[in-house]
This record gives structure tokens, C-alpha cells and sequence, in this order.
């Protein structure tokens, strides 16, 4: 019954620690999003892939016109890219991107 006793309160406090532990955790802000090479790309982006000797620049145009390629997916140091025809797919390590250039054809 002693037994029973001390249990008793070291049960409860531990309980009120983890439940502290749990919504302390949970109400903490989320850690912004950090920029990357290609932070400005989104899935689906029409872009140009052009060969720049031994690098590639990647152009996007304000227009929602087709361009050359489509963004696949976008890691933080990689990107893959599909031609418009979708028969080619390409995969690029950050370190062969000379510039991610953006062209505005409208003023702000």
C-alpha cells in the first residue's frame, strides 16, 4: 500500500512533464524555408535550359508561355527537368547550374 502511495505522485508528475514536453514542442514557430539555388522554381515551371560550355543557365520568362522544359522536381542541390515533347528527362547537380536567370516582360 506504501508502495501504491509513492507511485502515485512520481505517476502524476511524470505525466504533467511529458504533456509540458509534448505542447511546448508543438507551439514552437516553424523554421523558415532556406533559399537555394532554385528557391524561385516551382513544380510545373515552364523553363529554357541552355548549355553555357561546361555549365547550364535556366531561364524563366513572367509569361505563362511554353518554353523549352518543365520543372519535375527540385531538391536542394539538384533539379530534374523534362522536355516539353516529355521524351527527355534531365538531372542537374547544383554545381553544373551557371545562373537561374528571370526575365520580367511586364513592370511591378
Amino acid at each position: 500500500m506504501k508502495q501504491v502511495r509513492r507511485l502515485l505522485p512520481m505517476g502524476l508528475l511524470a505525466g504533467i512533464a511529458v504533456a509540458l514536453l509534448v505542447s511546448s514542442g508543438a507551439s514552437q514557430p516553424q523554421p523558415t524555408p532556406k533559399k537555394t539555388l532554385f528557391s524561385t522554381l516551382k513544380l510545373g515551371q515552364s523553363v529554357t535550359l541552355t548549355e553555357k560550355g561546361s555549365a547550364w543557365d535556366i531561364g524563366t520568362v513572367d509569361d505563362e508561355a511554353p518554353l523549352t522544359h518543365r520543372v519535375v522536381e527540385v531538391g536542394d542541390d539538384y533539379i530534374v527537368l523534362r522536355d516539353e515533347a516529355g521524351s527527355v528527362e534531365t538531372r542537374l547537380p547544383a554545381t553544373a547550374i551557371r545562373a537561374v536567370v528571370h526575365v520580367r516582360t511586364r513592370q511591378k
